[in-house]
């Protein structure tokens, strides 16, 4: 299966070539899915132990899903901002897990200016508020970062002070913070494939799917075709793509499909009109719109989220009524692509990190904050085969729970669920 076409792979930097599988094959570590969970762990492991024999099977292109269509935004944090009913996490627990996202901006940010990995990396984003109940939660939550995470890189900007970053009739108030950033997200996980596949012991097959998995003193992992894959362990990284390839894994997280617009290259005059330099900025409502300006003077914005399968009638006209309402004018300029794409949320909205069998580990469930977190976590993935598991058991000590409705009515009960949310959003009260 080919990309989607999207902006971002009309405007990717790098063509790389897969292998071939045509043959069964062992190996150390079998990786499930070439988005950058998979990618970050082969690239980890190829540094932890050059020798170890890697294979990462993809059901369709190195960056396919989530990894390659994402809104761009390199943030902090987790979608959930507590870990209340986390019992067997401490408060010290809770902090290292809140440094571990801080970390995980600034691992994908090394990697970048390590590789020099040609992904357009700007710093700078802001959180911001459209009424007085979201400045007062937006208050609160900046205060509670730095009581609770001694965190003290954001800024509160009211509005006089936010009109020297972004300017729009929509917004009062902001946080921002420096060290979050944006970047190209399908460059940089073809860019950090690039720097992986030096590694000659390593392997991607593209256009695999794979049907099931068995495990005993080896995992045995069989594709569509028929190949077997015999391999030391196994790493399991679909996120959203799961599908009916765990049954332990899928009931835990629910695919949620976002919608994203990018403009033409925007004027610099109708540009200065809100914007003194290209940011990236994310609102408080619970169906968030979440938008950057990149160095290209595009603006990619995205907003919108579907439980089911339907779609808006015209997912561009419902994106520009959003983007008339934060940035009038706007609005007028052509899209020149417009996509969709499936996150996998947790019930908790805090990643799902784990291990299945002593030679069967995964992760899931980012929730949104993927782009972020799936460098770090790739790291731990790789740590864990190679003994290194501390980072990886306190995720794992993370509990979760199946999303209601047994699979039959957990689409159903979240489309009520959303629809409550959107009328909250609509009568200002999130």
């Amino acid at each position: 299966m080919n990309y989607s076409d999207n902006y971002y792979t009309r405007t990717k930097s790098y063509n790389l070539d897969s292998s071939k599988l045509n043959e069964s094959i062992q190996c150390d570590v079998c990786i499930v899915g070439a988005g950058l969970t998979g990618i970050s762990t082969a690239y980890y492991l190829s540094e932890l132990d050059p020798s170890l024999k890697i294979v990462v099977l993809e059901k369709n292109k190195i960056g396919w899903g989530a990894s390659g269509r994402n809104g761009g935004q390199l943030l902090h944090g987790y979608s959930s901002d507590t870990f209340n009913g986390q019992k067997n996490i401490s408060h010290e627990e809770e902090k290292i897990l809140w440094n571990f996202s801080v970390d995980a901006v600034k691992e994908v940010k090394r990697n970048i200016k390590k590789h020099n990995i040609d992904c357009d990396l700007i710093e700078g984003f802001l959180l911001t508020a459209a009424s007085d109940r979201q400045e007062k939660s937006l208050l609160k939550y900046q205060k509670e970062l730095e009581k609770k995470y001694n965190y003290k890189n954001s800024e509160f900007l009211n509005k006089g002070n936010l009109d020297k970053y972004f300017r729009s009739p929509f917004y009062q108030s902001a946080v921002y913070d420096s060290e979050c950033s944006q970047i190209h997200p399908l460059n940089y996980c073809l860019g950090l494939t690039k720097e992986a596949l030096k590694n000659k012991n390593l392997s991607i097959y593209e256009d695999v799917e794979v049907s099931s998995y068995t495990s005993d003193k080896n995992v045995k992992i069989t594709t569509s075709k028929n190949i077997i894959i015999t391999a030391n362990n196994l790493i399991l990284s679909c996120n959203a793509y799961i599908e009916n390839l765990s049954k332990v894994l899928r009931p835990k997280i629910m695919p949620v499909k976002t919608y994203v617009t990018a403009l033409e290259a925007l004027p610099d005059e109708t540009l200065k009109i809100f914007f003194e330099k290209p940011i990236a900025i994310s609102d408080m409502f619970f169906v968030l719109n979440y938008f950057r300006l990149n160095s290209h003077n595009n603006l990619i914005f995205g907003g919108g989220v579907s439980y089911s399968n339907v779609d808006p009638i015209d997912i561009e006209k419902s994106l520009k009524n959003i983007i008339k309402k934060v940035m009038p004018g706007l609005e007028k300029y052509n899209s020149i692509s417009t996509w969709s794409g499936h996150v996998a949320i947790t019930q908790n909205r805090l990643p799902h990190i784990g291990r299945i069998d002593s030679n069967i580990i995964f992760a899931q469930g980012y929730s949104g904050h993927g782009l972020a977190l799936t460098t770090l976590v790739g790291k731990t993935l790789a740590q864990a085969i190679h003994g290194e598991s501390s980072n990886f058991d306190l995720f794992s000590k993370i509990t979760h729970s199946k999303f209601p409705g047994g699979g039959i009515l957990d689409t159903p009960l979240l489309v009520l669920a959303m629809s409550y949310y959107k009328l909250r959003d609509k009568l200002g009260l999130y």
